[in-house]
């Protein structure tokens, strides 16, 4: 919620950048009244008052920055589609404006509107082509899409401007993954582990790569070091119950499902798994 708000507030400093000579005092002591009531959490005031400013001056170029913080103020109180309206209207005032583009971008990531939310990446990166974050958002999408040779290009684009971006060579290990290649995969995330021995993700990425290698034994024992660096996450126990349970070790698999348990998951969700340790 905090984070939220202050994004709105980045855009009133932008708006106070851009501003043309006055337009009226009342315009800015509306806008004003918004942000304030928006720091303070009155999200329903200061919707008001940056709808009463877009009154006031219904032809001001700088609307297209009200309607932008109208439209993070929507995103916190969970309007997604209501906000989606708002950036429309904002970006048919400034097409071009980047931090717009970007927070319409992510809310039709967050949406699953990959189309719209390629188009704007798209677009973000004409205007800005080193944007890393346009790269990796993009690339994600073409790789949930199974769109490889797209993926491949924006992962590598981005390596090319940060060769040690994380979730960049993570994507291109996932890439191999999905195009049935794991030796490469594998031998990718071995180097990875080279780089960062401490992220337990890459070892449970790894785990579930060699076990539909049928590799059992290195998947259980890279899952024992994932949940070694992060005991409380109860995905990483419950892949390796379900690979115990598929070994025929019904009394560690059960006691992984426990675990799971423990940590969250709902038993009613276990409860053939459970029945299958007996």
């Amino acid at each position: 919620m905090k984070k939220k708000t202050n994004i709105v507030l980045l855009f009133s400093v932008l708006m106070w950048l851009m501003m043309l000579p006055a337009a009226g005092q009342a315009y800015e002591e509306c806008v004003e009244k918004g942000l304030v009531a928006a720091n303070n959490r009155q999200y329903d005031e200061a919707i008001a008052c940056f709808r009463q400013a877009l009154r006031l001056s219904p032809h001001d170029i700088r609307n297209a920055l009200t309607y932008a913080n109208i439209a993070h103020v929507q995103e916190v109180m969970g309007d997604s589609l209501k906000a989606l309206d708002s950036y429309d209207m904002a970006l048919g005032i400034a097409p071009l404006n980047l931090p717009i583009l970007k927070a319409r971008a992510s809310l039709l990531m967050s949406l699953g509107n990959y189309t719209k939310a390629i188009f704007d990446y798209g677009k973000i990166l004409d205007i800005e082509p080193t944007n890393v974050d346009a790269l990796l958002n993009r690339a994600y999408i073409y790789q949930k899409r199974l769109d490889f040779q797209n993926a491949k290009s924006d992962y590598e684009r981005l390596l090319t401007l940060q060769p040690d971006n994380y979730a960049a060579l993570l994507g291109v290990v996932i890439l191999f993954q999905q195009a049935n290649k794991p030796e490469e995969a594998i031998t990718r995330l071995s180097q990875l582990i080279g780089q960062w021995p401490e992220k337990a993700e890459l070892y449970s990425v790894r785990a579930e790569i060699e076990a539909e290698a049928n590799q059992t034994e290195l998947a259980i024992m890279d899952l024992d070091k994932a949940i070694s660096l992060e005991p409380t996450n109860k995905n990483m126990v419950l892949t390796r119950a379900y690979i115990y349970l598929k070994e025929g070790k019904k009394h560690l698999a059960k006691q992984d499902f426990e675990r799971a348990i423990a940590l969250g998951i709902p038993r009613g969700q276990l409860k053939e798994e459970l029945k299958q340790c007996r």
